[in-house]
């Protein structure tokens, strides 16, 4: 699909969606995407790091090229998350740096510490795998203990509808995401312009939209057309952070607004008094 050919369904979702946004007037719908599963292949992973844009980039811990490619992230100005292995409902084998219930609370939290040190620059982290784990209240409260600590945010890949992760996050206070769309469950230019087009919709509708793909030559090539065509189509790529910043910004001030209205309905204008 050439850069034209995703422009053009691309304003097919424009036209269809203008009419239901529910964000501000004057602001883009933003998209986040996740490249998840860096870390074992090294040119695949580079390929991906070339993608234009604040695209965010989750590390599997202590794999083989980890550390280079989350340095390589960071001197590029790409924003860098720990993809942490989690206990999944199949058994499906997690490499180093899982995380299962079995565990302690220390050797959990050890556990966890470890794989954010062996990822560079990391200012987040999410699930991989994960089924089981993020059903789990309390070991997702240890997650987030860490999360915490580190002063890094969560983002629930949602591997099961069943999770409990992005709730105990916000409960901990710890600034959270919850995935929308999964890009590239099958590699074929088809799906992926079908699931992008639907998290353009998501976005359009809701202001914003998570979208998690992973290093495959199709998902690379395919995303090298489309976030070209995004800006095109008024839609804003940004990094996970940017988004959990934007979030807080427009919190503080509904709060600050809803402040400001308790003031002036408690103000007793016949004694003339200075309610601004």
């Amino acid at each position: 699909m050439k850069l034209e050919g995703v422009f053009c369904w691309l304003m097919v979702a424009w036209v269809a969606l203008f009419s239901g946004v529910a964000f501000a007037a004057d602001e883009a719908p933003r998209l986040v995407i996740v490249i998840d599963d860096m870390g074992n292949n090294l040119q695949q992973g580079q390929a991906a790091l070339a993608l234009s844009g604040p695209v965010t980039y989750a590390v599997l811990p202590h794999t083989a090229h980890a550390e280079q490619l989350a340095r390589e992230a960071n001197q590029f100005g790409k924003e860098v998350m720990l993809h942490a292995p989690m206990a999944n409902t199949q058994r499906l084998k997690l490499g180093p740096g899982a995380l299962l219930p079995s565990y302690s609370e220390t050797h959990f939290k050890k556990v966890l510490n470890e794989s954010l040190d062996a990822v560079p620059y990391a200012v987040g982290l999410n699930n991989h795998m994960g089924s089981l784990l993020t059903q789990q209240k309390v070991p997702m409260r240890w997650v987030m203990d860490v999360a915490k600590e580190r002063g890094v945010f969560f983002l629930d890949s949602k591997t099961t509808p069943s999770s409990v992760a992005w709730d105990v996050a916000k409960q901990a206070g710890v600034p959270a995401l919850k995935r929308d769309i999964f890009l590239d469950h099958f590699q074929t230019r088809e799906f992926l312009s079908q699931q992008f087009l639907r998290a353009v919709n998501i976005a359009r509708r809701h202001g914003y939209a998570v979208v998690i793909g992973h290093p495959y030559p199709v998902t690379t090539e395919f995303l090298q057309d489309a976030i070209p065509a995004l800006d095109e189509a008024g839609v804003q790529l940004v990094s996970a952070s940017a988004l959990l910043m934007l979030q807080e910004q427009r919190r503080l001030l509904r709060a600050k607004a809803r402040k400001h209205h308790d003031l002036l309905s408690r103000c007793d204008y016949s004694e003339g008094h200075d309610c601004q």
